[in-house]
């Protein structure tokens, strides 16, 4: 599994302005979204190149021109995603200046990713415990190092919530890694419980209870 990084580089310098690559990159797509959708309903283990290579409607000798193994296509799946997820919350945050609307449009672009890409966070959620092992080792640091520039990211968002005075002086790593662990905790109920329908409107719930915790307010 070592050079699966390698292999991944490959693909994502494939020149998207020729015919070929455009070509090279759509298909390549459509492989990854059937992925996301085998992955989420059969699992990791239970979905095979061959199950792939049918929702795709490619040959299977055509798919292993893209990927060479199933642990490749998850890989590939999860880092692109997780890269999409951190682009996005950049791209939100940046829109809003520092302090509480900083950390307001962290929620909110959190919760609308999650919801938007329900499926990815079943298999994430689903399969996590078995990653690495699924993935090798050095994959899985890569997953990780992900991990941490989220982790990152939030508490830089804390510290100046922090500076503006909109947050009470504390360790922003702490603060982000309790934040991020209430997403994410919410985000396993919601992918969990089918009948709860919409996760965005979760959103004001989520900064009230993150902001002001869940003490009883005096009248």
């Amino acid at each position: 599994m070592a050079n699966l990084n390698n292999k991944m580089k490959v693909h994502i310098t494939v020149n998207a302005k020729s015919r070929k690559g455009r070509e090279y990159l759509f298909r390549r797509g459509e492989i990854l979204k059937s992925a996301e959708k085998l992955f989420a309903e059969k699992g990791f283990h239970g979905t095979t190149m061959l199950d792939l290579a049918k929702l795709s409607e490619f040959s299977v000798g055509t798919l292993y021109n893209f990927f060479k193994t199933k642990e490749e296509v998850y890989y590939t799946l999860l880092i692109e995603k997780l890269d999409l997820f951190q682009s996005r919350l950049d791209t939100k945050i940046n829109q809003h200046p520092p302090g509480l609307d900083q950390i307001l449009a962290l929620i909110g672009a959190s919760v609308k990713f999650f919801e938007e890409n329900q499926n990815f966070f079943r298999i994430f959620i689903q399969e996590r415990s078995t990653v690495e092992s699924s993935v090798g080792a050095t994959a899985g640091k890569e997953l990780r190092k992900r991990y941490l520039s989220y982790i990152d990211l939030v508490a830089k968002v804390i510290t100046k919530g922090i500076e503006k005075g909109d947050i009470q002086k504390c360790n922003p790593l702490e603060v982000a890694y309790s934040l991020v662990g209430i997403l994410d905790s919410l985000c396993t109920y919601w992918t969990l419980n089918p009948e709860v329908k919409e996760f965005v409107s979760k959103a004001p719930f989520i900064c009230d209870l993150f902001l002001r915790g869940v003490g009883k307010r005096e009248k």
